[in-house]
């Protein structure tokens, strides 16, 4: 009996081969979800670790939003991208604990968007958490295979702000999560090597890098927050006014933080970058100038990615 027939994307005329990482350290994937969040919008949010290890030889495909549809479905699929993260690899024994960074995707996106990016900080010695938000994304995937289909309800009160607040709660709840798993109160492979006690790092694109300064101004245990060309939709409500915040954003979102500036937000940095929205992501390398120009795309997500690394470093 014949399989199914894989699904063929768009960008499957060529393979497309992601950067490999910048530091010295193999990357590994692995994934786990959170308990139910309760309330209106019942939800438990997936939680993709890139982690730096020495070994690992299984590449993990790219998750993309299609990707997790036709899986869902029972299809074989093969979007031809080969990511440079694995799944078969162990935590790194170098050193006790490692530092950890929560990244958001973008509206209607996906955990493995700024895989380039959490590969890179990984490789450095960081334990990026992507988290996936089901309300609000294009596809998100629980371990036991199922996928969240967010119910068209009709809902007039999903408006950016509130699906902010939505956002900040997952954000947070998953810092909960990882006291939980740091502690071993739930059964996990991070038991007592996640650093959290010296506070969580923030990053996300777009919308999410929006919700990561609204996290970073409310939520304590977060002690800083790199927004990646996200326009700040919500209100600002800061209770915590001394974390630092790095802005990386084309012309047309400078405008949008002047709302931290009025504030007189004294730990803020914005550096201004001439790309298209979604080439603040891995779409750099899907973009029509990023397949044309492999040098380019290459040129600037390293130096996007060594801009987020010395920020880091320095919180």
């Amino acid at each position: 009996m014949r399989g199914k027939r894989p699904v063929i994307y768009p960008y499957k005329r060529r393979f497309l081969v992601l950067r490999e990482p910048l530091g010295k350290y193999k990357v590994t994937v692995c994934e786990y979800d959170t308990d139910y969040i309760d309330g209106k919008w019942k939800r438990k949010i997936p939680m993709m670790f890139f982690y730096p290890s020495d070994s690992g030889n299984k590449m993990c495909p790219y998750k993309d939003a299609a990707y997790q549809i036709e899986k869902s479905k029972g299809n074989e699929t093969d979007n031809g991208v080969k990511t440079y993260c694995y799944t078969d690899g162990t935590l790194l024994s170098e050193k006790e604990k490692y530092p950890v960074v929560i990244y958001s995707h973008g509206l209607k996106g996906f955990q493995m968007e700024s895989t380039v990016l959490c590969n890179d900080l990984a490789s450095n010695g960081y334990i990026v958490v992507s988290i996936g938000h089901p309300y609000g994304s294009g596809a998100v995937t629980y371990t036991d295979g199922t996928i969240f289909i967010e119910p068209d309800d009709g809902d007039k009160e999903k408006t950016l702000q509130k699906l902010g607040l939505l956002w900040e709660e997952d954000i947070s709840f998953v810092i909960d999560y990882l006291q939980k798993m740091q502690n071993g109160q739930i059964e996990n492979c991070f038991s007592g090597r996640l650093d959290i006690e010296n506070g969580v790092n923030l990053l996300g694109v777009s919308f999410g890098g929006c919700c990561s300064i609204g996290t970073v101004l409310k939520d304590n245990r977060a002690k800083c927050a790199i927004n990646l060309d996200g326009s700040l939709f919500i209100d600002l409500e800061p209770v915590y006014t001394d974390k630092p915040i790095l802005v990386l954003c084309n012309p047309l979102n400078y405008k949008a933080h002047s709302k931290l500036k009025k504030i007189g937000y004294p730990q803020l940095k914005i550096k201004r970058f001439r790309h298209n929205h979604w080439e603040f992501s891995d779409g750099i390398y899907f973009s029509d100038r990023g397949k044309k120009n492999r040098n380019w795309s290459n040129e600037v997500s390293e130096k996007r990615a060594n801009l987020c690394l010395e920020f880091l470093s320095l919180c």
